[in-house]
């Protein structure tokens, strides 16, 4: 389709004549285009009125647009277009239009380029797609992007410059751009610069921009998701280059070795693993899928010795392969040592949580159960000889740990409760023994440290704190220390402080660790005077535990308030002429210091008495500001009045508030007109209800006071009135009727409040064709020059200014100043005109004067300007620019420096303005000024204190004769300077403190002081060295306090440097030492030097039996080192020597018994250690004494049955649980293994058993068996009677996402109609999926296809919805990808193609281009002529794209069509007969419509063909100017010598342009004697004949100036009548009026004219005038009969309403005599 806006396009058209009934003929149209044509340009989004360019005019000429376009607006004079809306060259880029004339009608064609502006981001086709590259694409591998594009063109269009903005870090990607050789749209092609590895990076999101060219530019941008796709570019790794292995040497073939695992980060196939060995081996297998590696056959391996140590050892190689293609591999290589000697003890290995560290820890809120630590045992040995059992035999006397076999680890448990604030540390004796023959025993030891758990709340030591603070306390100042407690220990006991509510004002700062509170910024009492704050404490835990208390800190007052008015600018009123004294309001000032702060004084300062002297007074105490005189708005209508407000504090706070004191209006002035006379010329044409001019009043009033009516209070005799509210004089009578020549209106005018004009304006309004121009002798106007008046003294008035003149000398001409002086400073005489002053003249009022004088004598006036320079007097004072009386020096400022600049104006001009500067008052010469600049400098060095004030007086003298002069008065303080450095009381400080003083705690105090003021003398306190590790911080009072926590064990002395600063600028520092000593005080427990003490004696040994020794230290000194060993006195087992600390028994053991009573083989003791400090400190330790045991006990399981989960898609040899049991025996008779004995049929699972771990032995699958119930033995391994236990493992398979989702959709394709509503439903679609849960839980998704996000579809329900309209004429058809993805993890998905066809609907009208059609034929063409081809094109399809056209209407004579189209083609074709004469212009109204069906669905559009018709010269001029003339004597007596005027001829030519252009030529008659103008038909007398009485008859010719065609023309006969007496005693009987019907025929008789006069005599009619206007010879007369008789048809609607007719007889003989008379022909009915 083609866009709207393009060039309409004149197309040579078939035009098929069907209804004259002939065959299709192809004729060339009849018709062309508009010659006049224009070309414009005009940029988008210009505002609405902007000007777009003009037509050509010509003069006299008006224009319209032929279809008023909305865009547009067209000045029918000046041909100038401007906007109406605001453009848009993306919606519309060009517009045609045409713009006719008036008549004679001509077309011009305007061409408008709507320019482009950048006002277009470029855009991609879709805001984001999705693509993919191999991993193994090479560098420059491309893919192809759609481009975007740009609505704007030209540089403002799309450019070439993309760039990837984001997401490509790694510098993966570029682009490329291929400028396409057609210039379309280029090429953008998406590259990889190589190295992409999908194992390190799988996804990249892109964001890709494209820039413009404007300036500045815009951006688009477009998402690229990038995803990479795996090859097998990743072998197997196997997770250890090399294994080692001891196996006892009779182990039996199928005996498991090891299990190797190998991982392949790539993914499916490429990322699946099996295993093999080398087809050389024979001895060894490997399981394919799970690694295990087993014996083939009874090993055999060679035997390698070296010293004294032999060996025998295999070595296997085991391969990992992938599934890719091509296939790639790893190997790893397994060797077996096989051992044949109980030669090794056990190794005991710890390990802990998190592996790196160095004990074992456990919360102290553990549950039953929860895993400490790992114990691994390895023992070289093999068979018997390597397997190990391991048992805790002392430290868990309180059973808080037990201990289980899980396949080759002992995991240590949680048994029950623990409490770290009764036992923090645990020293469990750890023994590992083989089942070798003797058995092999190690012993280790496993520390255990309880952490701390977050159960107790922190606690202030005080609920409430208070503190005291000045407001004018400097930040960081002390203000209060808040201390918490833990009982807790870690990050649970550390302490973290805030203020949870209380500082809104941010006025403190808390220190988060130390609680510390001091000020953060400056307080104001005035805002809050006292602060309660809201502190938390809250602890480190996980968990955190809260405190809260209160800190309530009272602010005391200072004077740093100053008073504060309400608002900056208070507006108030007050009426006029109000008698004094008045109150106008009463300030408040409010100052929220206490006491004499914040008493409040109100002063006017200085300024407002000399700026309005006498006017206001204000009452300090109260505030009340009145008026002491009368207010007059005219003269002052605001006041600008600065009050001030000074409290009575020290020193004292002052503000200011500017009053804007309104005065309101009352109605005090009269109205009064100026201009007040007014003089008007108007054209007897003038239309009735014309507005002939504006009288103008004013009011120095304002608002309604100010609103004046006007009103004719005479004159004007009904022709005129005037508007009451406007002031224009209007016409209201047809001023062609009026009798008089001039007419005089009197106007008066008064206000809303009555009150009346003194005098009344005086409007004259004068005929134009009656009208005299005078002229005065000032050919430019006058300039005259007078002084001024002093302003010192009464104006004189009546001096003289000048004179006007007129040229001509009249005692009649009267002047007049009717503009340029509204306060009447000068006047006129209005006989002499001579001007004078009236009023006080001042030329600082108003420097010149530029008057509208008129002279006026009757119906004659003229109007001149008079220029009036006033010059200058000496009557201004000098007045002073700044009101600034008070300044500030620096109390050091060097002599000659320039202090302050006193500038005054004067009003006056020249030397009365030049001003000179002195200092009138300058005690001690302190200062000197400069005479022509007022600057003031520094005359000697500052002799008085900061803080003293010095007074001077400035004199502003003028040049003037006399000289005028001002004062102004300065106050000059002084200020301080900083040049005094801080001094401190001490050269140097030493103090001490015990090292357990608290944090925060202010412990000295420093101080300095300082002479300077103010800043200058304000100190703060800083440590400069010996702090660097923040032990101490000092307040700006100088206070030293603890910063964080001493340790004399650490550092026992400081030495800090403390530098004392002003805050002066620069400021000024001193420094002091300050010496820290820190004593000791008992603050180091006693410590074990073992967490634990583990000893061993043999049962039934005898009392005083020696059992160990226990050591101890400690870091304090002196007493507090003193250490004291004890046992507690219940127990009556051992004893302790309190010195060496030496353990002995006091009673003989037997295990059993022990075992018995107490579940344990072991005994533990609590022994505590003190110090002999002050308050005595103590540590305790944990010492386990062991005994002996028998097997007496079968294994016991624990938790059975057992229940077990495990996912289908566990891998092979995955351990999945552990089974455990118990034997209460030691050694051999404790050891426990395990066999599975039934429940696995299918070989699906393995049991280890040493550990009793469940191992997945084959795949598992849901779908098939998804539940298993095994049964288990297990068995001691006592070497004589062994004893067992069995229990039962149900093993539950749970889903695994499997199995990919799969649609159960048959339909893949829909039809949906263009027009259908957004979010209506299209399809649904359905997916299954075999897996259970979250695994079958479908989303659906559009992955590919959705353009332009036409669609949305539902992601659960899986309904496809539509999400945007669509359009048939853009996208036809749509095909997406509908993706059904399941919610596993990873998530499975399946797609399907859908294809959704748009259906077309008829939704597009027919579109006409929006260029006019304006088309020009010649009247005369022949009927069916086809004259222009109209086009609409519709987008629409089949019947609705289909287009017919039809004329709709035609004008004018819509009745009479003139033209026809045909319906199918489009061609326009004439009708009837084209007669330009009748109807030149035609518009044609074409209607296009569409077929679609049914009818009522059909749209259509309407274009306006506009037709001109050009003229032939198909018409002669007809005369209309009087057949006769008559030549009075007395003319030719004063025109002798000269071409005397008898009449113009008149001939019409109703043809238009030179067809219709008259020439004259006289061809017969008085060839010698008259003279013709060609162009304008004067007929002229060339001298005066001989005789003085003559007749002649002339032929006169007409002829048009046709170019083109043959010329016509017509004769008349012209009969000129010279001289002649007047026929004396004539009677006319019935010339008084007669009637006349409209519409009758050309030659209808309307009067017989008769007389009495005997004789002869021959009629012609010599004028025909209408309501006094000249105008065509509408009537022929019978020159011998004297009958009138009509000319033409006669049209009362067109022409007047009576018309008179001059006739002359002359009398057929000699000599010749002539009269005349009138016949009126009073109404045309």
């Amino acid at each position: 389709m083609t866009r709207m806006g393009r060039w309409h396009v004149a197309l040579v058209a078939l035009a098929v004549l069907s209804s004259a009934g002939i065959n299709a003929t192809a004729e060339q149209m009849q018709s062309r285009a508009v010659d006049t044509g224009v070309d414009l340009r005009v940029p988008e989004d210009q505002p609405v009125g902007t000007i777009v360019g003009k037509i050509p005019t010509k003069h006299g000429f008006t224009y319209r647009f032929n279809e008023p376009p909305k865009e547009f607006t067209l000045d029918p004079v000046s041909g100038e277009i401007r906007t109406n809306l605001v453009l848009d060259r993306e919606a519309v880029d060009r517009y045609a239009f045409v713009v006719l004339s008036s008549q004679p009608t001509y077309p011009i064609e305007v061409r408008l380029r709507v320019t482009d502006v950048n006002d277009n981001n470029p855009e991609f086709p879709e805001p984001s797609i999705a693509v993919a590259f191999s991993e193994s694409a090479a560098a420059g591998t491309k893919l192809l992007l759609d481009a975007a594009t740009d609505k704007d063109l030209g540089e403002n269009g799309i450019t070439n410059d993309y760039k990837i903005v984001d997401g490509d870090i790694e510098g993966k990607f570029r682009l490329n751009v291929t400028v396409n050789p057609s210039g379309q749209t280029s090429y953008l092609h998406l590259e990889t610069t190589g190295k992409l590895d999908r194992e390190t990076t799988d996804f990249y999101v892109l964001n890709i921009s494209a820039r413009d060219g404007g300036n500045p530019p815009k951006y688009g941008y477009l998402q690229v998701n990038v995803s990479i796709l795996d090859v097998n570019d990743n072998p197997p790794i196997f997770d250890q280059s090399d294994f080692s292995v001891s196996l006892n040497e009779s182990v039996p073939p199928g005996t498991t070795v090891l299990k190797v695992t190998a991982t392949d980060s790539d993914l499916g196939d490429n990322s699946k693993i099996s295993y093999e060995v080398t087809d050389t081996e024979k001895q060894f297998a490997v399981d394919p899928e799970s690694g295990v590696i087993t014996t083939a056959k009874k090993l055999n391996c060679p035997k390698y010795c070296s010293n004294t140590t032999c060996n025998m050892t295999c070595v296997l190689t085991v391969i990992a392969k992938d599934h890719g293609v091509p296939r790639q591999d790893a190997r790893t290589y397994v060797t077996v040592n096989l051992i044949d000697a109980n030669d090794h003890d056990p190794v005991i290995t710890f390990t802990y949580v998190p592996p790196t560290a160095n004990f074992a820890t456990v919360d102290e809120n553990a549950k039953n159960g929860s895993l400490v630590a790992a114990i691994t045992v390895t023992d070289l040995d093999a068979g018997l000889n390597g397997i190990t059992s391991v048992s805790i035999v002392a430290g868990n006397e309180l059973n808080h740990f037990r201990l289980e076999n899980s396949s080759s680890v002992y995991i240590v448990h949680v048994n029950g409760v623990l409490d770290r604030e009764e036992i923090s540390k645990y020293n469990l004796t750890v023994v590992a023994t083989d089942r070798g023959s003797p058995p092999r025993t190690a012993t280790s030891f496993l520390v255990i440290h309880v952490n701390d758990v977050n159960d107790h709340e922190p606690v202030f030591e005080k609920s409430e704190y208070s503190a005291v603070l000045t407001e004018l306390a400097p930040s960081g100042s002390y203000v209060a220390s808040i201390t918490a407690t833990d009982e807790d220990t870690g990050v649970n006991a550390e302490i973290y402080y805030d203020f949870y509510d209380g500082n809104q004002q941010q006025w403190f700062f808390i220190d988060h660790l130390t609680g510390l509170v001091t000020t953060k910024s400056i307080l104001d009492r005035e805002i809050q005077g006292t602060v309660e704050l809201n502190v938390s404490a809250r602890d480190g835990g996980p968990n955190p535990k809260w405190a809260y208390t209160r800190l309530k800190i009272t602010i005391l007052d200072e004077n740093d308030e100053a008073p504060s008015f309400s608002q900056p600018q208070i507006n108030a009123s007050l009426h006029e002429n109000i008698k004094p004294i008045k109150e106008i309001l009463i300030l408040t000032a409010s100052d929220y210091d206490q006491g004499t702060n914040g008493s409040v004084s109100y002063y006017l300062p200085s300024s407002i008495e000399r700026k309005y002297p006498n006017t206001f007074v204000l009452d300090p105490i109260t505030g009340q500001l009145s008026t002491v005189i009368e207010l007059d708005r005219e003269r002052i209508p605001l006041y600008e009045i600065q009050v001030l407000a000074k409290d009575q504090g020290f020193p004292p706070q002052s503000s200011t508030a500017t009053v804007l004191l309104k005065v309101l209006d009352v109605n005090d002035n009269d109205p009064m007109f100026y201009p007040q006379r007014y003089i008007e010329s108007i054209n007897e044409e003038l239309p009735v209800g014309t507005n002939v001019l504006q009288v103008k009043a004013l009011d120095l009033d304002e608002g309604e006071n100010a609103r004046i009516m006007f009103r004719l209070e005479s004159g004007g005799e009904g022709y005129f009135d005037v508007e009451p509210w406007t002031g224009n004089v209007v016409l209201q009578k047809d001023f062609r009727k009026a009798p008089e020549t001039m007419y005089t209106l009197k106007i008066s005018c008064k206000d809303k409040g009555n009150r009346r004009a003194f005098e009344d304006a005086i409007v004259e309004i004068v005929k134009t064709s009656q009208r005299n121009n005078l002229q005065f002798d000032g050919y430019n106007g006058y300039n005259f020059k007078v002084l001024e008046d002093d302003g010192t003294s009464k104006p004189d008035l009546g001096r003289y200014v000048g004179k006007v003149n007129a040229r001509i000398s009249s005692d009649t001409i009267s002047y007049y100043i009717l503009e340029g002086d509204s306060k009447h400073v000068f006047k006129m005489d209005e006989k002499t005109g001579v001007i004078t002053t009236d009023s006080n003249v001042d030329r600082e009022d108003k420097m010149t004067y530029h008057l509208k004088v008129m002279a006026k004598t009757g119906v004659a006036f003229g109007f001149t300007t008079v220029n009036i320079s006033v010059l200058d007097v000496n009557d201004n004072y000098p007045i002073f620019i700044e009101d600034k009386d008070e300044i500030h020096i620096l109390e050091n400022m060097a002599v000659g420096q320039e202090v302050y600049f006193a500038r005054a104006t004067d009003r006056d001009s020249g030397s009365n303005r030049t001003i000179f500067y002195t200092l009138s008052y300058n005690p001690e010469t302190n200062f000197r000024i400069s005479e022509t600049t007022g600057v003031i400098y520094l005359n000697k060095p500052i002799s008085g204190e900061p803080g003293s004030v010095m007074f001077i007086e400035v004199t502003a003298t003028d040049n003037g004769s006399p000289a005028l002069a001002a004062k102004h008065s300065i106050s000059v303080i002084v200020d301080d300077v900083n040049d005094h450095t801080p001094v401190f009381d001490h050269t140097s400080y030493e103090t001490s403190l015990l090292e357990s003083t608290l944090v925060n705690t202010r412990f000295f105090a420093i101080s300095a002081s300082d002479a300077d003021l103010g800043a200058n003398g304000r100190i703060s306190y800083y440590i400069a060295e010996g702090n660097t590790d923040g032990k101490f911080g000092v307040f700006p009072d100088g206070y030293l306090y603890v910063k964080s926590l001493l340790d004399r064990e650490e550092k026992d002395y400081y030495s800090l440097t403390i530098i004392a600063t002003d805050h002066g600028k620069p400021a000024r520092t001193s420094q002091v030492p300050v010496v820290i000593h820190v004593l000791d005080e008992n603050d180091n427990s006693p410590q074990f030097t073992n967490t634990t003490f583990i000893f061993k004696i043999k049962e039934n040994e005898p009392p005083d039996t020696f059992v160990g020794k226990l050591t101890a230290v400690d870091r304090d000194i002196g007493r507090n080192a003193e250490l004291t060993f004890s046992l507690p006195i219940a127990q009556n087992d051992f004893r302790i020597d309190s010195r060496n600390g030496f353990i002995k028994t006091l009673t003989s053991f037997d295990r059993e018994s022990l075992a018995r009573i107490t579940g344990q083989n072991y005994i533990t003791l609590t022994v505590t250690v003190s110090d002999n400090g002050k308050i005595k400190l103590s540590d305790s330790v944990r010492v386990t004494i062991y005994i002996t045991d028998v097997n007496d006990n079968a294994p016991i399981f624990k938790n059975t049955p057992y229940n077990v989960e495990v996912s289908e898609g566990a891998a092979v040899g995955a351990s999945i649980m552990r089974v455990h049991s118990t034997d209460a025996d030691e050694g051999l008779n404790g050891d426990i293994y395990y066999k599975l004995i039934g429940g696995d049929d299918l070989g699906k699972f393995s049991l280890d058993e040493a550990t009793g771990q469940l191992i997945i032995n084959k795949p598992l699958d849901r779908e098939t068996t998804d539940r298993y119930h095994l049964t288990v033995i297990a068995h001691d391994s006592s070497p004589t009677v062994q004893l067992s236990a069995t229990t039962t493992i149900t093993v539950q398979v749970n889903d695994e996402n499997d199995n990919a989702p799969v649609f159960i959709q048959t339909q893949m394709r829909v039809s949906v109609l263009e027009t259908e509503p957004v979010n209506k439903k299209i399809i649904q679609f359905h997916a299954t999926d075999a897996d259970l849960g979250i695994n079958r839980e479908l989303q659906f998704s559009i992955t590919t296809g959705n353009r332009k996000e036409a669609f949305f579809i539902d992601s659960y329900s899986g309904e496809l919805f539509l999400h945007k309209q669509l359009d048939y004429e853009d996208l036809t058809s749509y095909v997406l990808n509908i993706t059904a993805t399941d919610n596993g993890n990873p998530s499975l998905s399946s797609s399907i193609s859908f294809t959704v066809t748009v259906i077309d609907a008829n939704d597009n009208a027919p579109i006409f281009t929006n260029t006019a059609i304006v088309r020009q034929i010649r009247e005369g063409i022949p009927k069916h002529t086809p004259i222009v081809t109209v086009t609409a094109e519709d987008p629409d399809s089949g019947l609705n794209g289909k287009v017919y056209y039809s004329i709709t209407h035609q004008d004018p004579n819509d009745s009479k069509r003139h033209f026809a189209i045909n319906n199918i083609t489009g061609v326009i074709h004439t009708l009837l007969p084209i007669d330009r004469e009748s109807i030149d212009t035609f518009r044609i109204t074409v209607a296009a419509y569409d077929r679609a069906e049914p009818p009522s669905m059909r749209l259509s559009a309407e274009k306006l063909v506009t037709v001109i018709v050009e003229d032939i010269n198909d018409n002669a001029p007809i005369f209309v100017s009087m057949n006769a003339a008559v030549l009075d004597t007395d003319r030719l007596g004063r025109s002798t010598g000269r071409g005397i005027f008898i009449m113009n001829v008149l001939a019409r030519d109703i043809d238009s342009g030179t067809n219709g252009l008259v020439t004259y030529k006289l061809i017969h008659g008085g060839n010698d004697l008259f003279d013709l103008h060609r162009s304008n038909g004067a007929l002229t007398l060339r001298y005066p004949p001989a005789t003085s009485e003559a007749r002649w008859n002339l032929v006169i010719k007409a002829t048009d100036e046709a170019v083109l065609s043959e010329q016509k023309s017509t004769e008349t006969y012209l009969t000129v009548i010279m001289g002649g007496t007047e026929l004396q005693g004539v009677t006319w009987t019935n010339v008084e009026s007669v009637s006349v019907a409209e519409n009758e025929p050309a030659g209808t008789a309307v009067l017989n004219l008769t007389n009495n006069y005997k004789s002869g005599l021959e009629y012609y009619i010599v004028n025909v005038t209408g309501d006094g206007r000249q105008v065509d010879r509408l009537f022929d007369i019978d020159s011998s009969l004297g009958i009138l008789s009509t000319a033409i048809s006669l049209d009362r609607e067109a022409g007047m309403e009576r018309y008179d007719v001059e006739i002359c007889a002359v009398s057929s003989g000699a000599p010749l005599k002539t009269t005349t008379t009138k016949v009126r022909i009073q109404k045309i009915i």
